[in-house]
């Protein structure tokens, strides 16, 4: 999608075939390239220009939707005409569906010129001088970088036009020697912020202490996660407990406990589209406006986020997170989730420590009970004792069964710096956690 008048051509395109219907479109397009690398070499260099478009109609309560990749006017016509069929089958809601009327967008998506042209030599020689470190320290490195534009087009047949465009920088990295490894990962919006040097020492500094692990016995302790493993954890719970849907439905936490303090003060986690170290989208996939929504506030529990669907069924608010209609079983899930800082350093919570256990990341987690967030999985990459306020020997990697909420509970240090990581929708900006309640139920072998 070029631009904004590209966008106005394609809404006139659907208007002159859906004349005698109510419709909701969503077009998004862009160009992606991506540098793939692996034992130290580069062996893919891939790029995609494409354009998506979803024509959702609405006919007496009943809704068929239709995606497309081509959008000249006899492949939208088809395309519609088949979706009109589908409507005239498909169940009735139990609800009276509302189109949007017009809104207006307090924010944009942050655009960088310099990532949308960034080439893919620019990226092979950042991944090089990666390459070069780490082989000298006699690693081999594996990940993925990539850069992107987007446009992201939302309209309807009430008059609403939402038209955004974006940049994003995707980089990850796993380092290898035996059985020493390291994880980093980066998301941002402007390629001038990404510091190879500085991944590339963060790397290296995980992966020299990462060696020679030992074990120690499955239990109760108190761990230090960072924000790759809090972010992981936050966007589970928003997925199971702050899921506007699932708390209709009565399955979440929530339910029983809206309004109460159930963790210490410290606790803020917020669906925040205006946080500085977000990459927001102004509207969701309806044409809502984006705002902040506060899911835990100073400890208490406020409320969860809300798509449009699950607002008009159950007579709530939409807080701007609908998804697309191919996802729209999943309710509503938080777009930019971002947990409050706290006033303590890295260092005085690793000092603070007497004994305790430091996490890199998580892999592999699951949901054993979504009531309760209760979540089982790995870690990985990086898993240290910390002994006497000193970061210490590596240890084998442990498998967790925690619940988040009596995890969150236990929280008594929250550090200053906050870090972005990817979330399940955008990103999430997490800081490192203290907590004396994380379970580990059993070892694993490597």
């Amino acid at each position: 999608m070029k631009d904004i008048n590209f966008g106005k051509e394609l809404v006139n395109k659907v208007k002159n075939i859906l004349k005698n219907y109510d419709f909701e479109i969503i077009a998004s397009g862009g160009k992606s390239e991506l540098t793939r690398f692996a034992e130290s070499y580069i062996h893919q260099n891939v790029a995609e220009a494409d354009l998506n478009l979803t024509v959702k109609i609405i006919n007496e309560n009943r809704i068929g939707a239709v995606q497309m990749n081509s959008i000249d006017e006899p492949t939208i016509s088809k395309n519609i005409e088949k979706a009109v069929e589908v409507t005239k089958i498909t169940p009735k809601l139990d609800y009276h569906y509302r189109l949007l009327t017009p809104q207006s967008y307090k924010i944009k998506s942050k655009y960088s010129k310099d990532t949308a042209n960034f080439t893919p030599l620019d990226r092979a020689q950042l991944v090089k001088q990666l390459i070069k470190e780490e082989n000298k320290r006699g690693y081999e490195a594996a990940g993925a970088f990539k850069t992107e534009e987007s446009t992201l087009l939302v309209a309807n047949s009430e008059g609403v036009f939402a038209f955004d465009r974006g940049t994003k920088v995707d980089f990850n990295c796993v380092i290898t020697r035996d059985n020493s490894t390291a994880h980093t990962s980066f998301i941002d919006n402007d390629i001038n912020n990404f510091n190879i040097k500085k991944v590339t020492d963060e790397l290296l500094e995980t992966a020299l202490k990462n060696v020679e692990q030992i074990e120690i016995d499955p239990g109760v302790y108190t761990v230090i996660l960072s924000p790759e493993a809090v972010s992981e954890i936050l966007n589970y719970a928003g997925y199971t407990a702050f899921n506007g849907k699932t708390i209709m439905e009565g399955k979440s936490f929530i339910c029983h406990n809206q309004g109460k303090k159930i963790f210490p003060e410290t606790i803020t986690v917020s669906d925040d589209p205006f946080d500085e170290l977000t990459m927001p989208l102004p509207f969701d996939l309806v044409g809502y406006p984006r705002e902040k929504i506060y899911l835990i506030k100073d400890g208490v529990i406020k409320d969860g986020v809300y798509d449009h669907l699950t607002a008009l069924k159950y007579n709530r608010k939409c807080t701007g997170n609908t998804l697309s209609p191919e996802h729209a079983s999943f309710g509503a899930l938080p777009f930019n989730l971002v947990m409050k800082e706290g006033d303590s350093t890295v260092d005085e919570m690793i000092s603070g420590t007497k004994k305790g256990i430091y996490i890199s990341r998580f892999h592999y987690v699951n949901i054993l009970n979504p009531m309760s967030v209760q979540l089982t999985g790995m870690t990985r990459d990086g898993t240290f004792l910390i002994e006497n306020g000193k970061l210490g020997r590596a240890i084998k990697n442990m498998r967790f069964n925690t619940s988040v909420v009596d995890m969150l509970k236990a929280v008594d240090m929250i550090s200053k710096e906050k870090q972005t990581k990817e979330g399940f929708v955008g990103p999430t900006v997490a800081p490192y956690l203290r907590t004396n309640n994380f379970t580990f139920s059993s070892k694993t072998s490597f």
